[in-house]
């Protein structure tokens, strides 16, 4: 009932955590196929965490991709650290992927390696507050003011100028999200 209130924009964040969750796998993938049926019984697109999980993760996407209609976003996975394979098959089911702090890493070159695998337009910014601060606030609190840094990274590692990013990702947020243009 709570979720079905027209100032709830998406469902989520649901999944799976393998990383530091205790909760038994299959506990786990029990309650992510809910919040996706949920979701679907709701309109309403997902808000993914996936965290060393992405082997359970994308069997369950390709079945619930039955529901996908082609005009709409169904989701975007939150925080995104798979491989090449991984994004493209994300984003080829129709979802965003969500690019937060670790893309402005030195050490990130494996996650900007799997970004490479997709289109510039298939992503949206996050800041995954509190967490994962993009590198110049390394042992900081992550805030929304962060997103410029992470966009320019990803826009200059995709070769983009900072206004053709911006344009994109708020396009694509708003699109993901169902929201009216600004």
């Amino acid at each position: 009932r709570l979720a079905s209130d027209p100032r709830f924009v998406a469902v989520g964040e649901i999944g799976l955590d393998y990383a530091k969750c205790p909760i038994p796998h299959e506990r786990q993938i029990q309650a992510f196929e809910e919040g996706l049926d949920l979701a679907h019984r709701l309109d309403r697109p997902v808000v993914i965490h996936c965290r060393d999980a992405y082997d359970d993760l994308m069997p369950i996407l390709r079945a619930h991709d039955k529901h996908r209609r082609p005009d709409v976003v169904p989701g975007v996975v939150h925080c995104f650290t798979g491989n090449a394979d991984n994004a493209k098959e994300v984003v080829n089911l129709g979802y965003f992927l969500g690019v937060d702090g670790p893309v402005t890493y030195p050490s990130a070159t494996a996650l900007r390696d799997a970004l490479d695998a997709v289109p510039f337009e298939s992503f949206v910014l996050e800041t995954d507050s509190p967490y994962l601060p993009p590198q110049s606030r390394r042992g900081q609190r992550n805030e929304p003011e962060c997103l410029p840094e992470i966009g320019l990274r990803l826009a200059a590692h995709k070769r983009r100028t900072p206004a053709e990013a911006a344009d994109a990702w708020l396009t694509n947020a708003l699109r993901l999200y169902r929201l009216p243009p600004l």
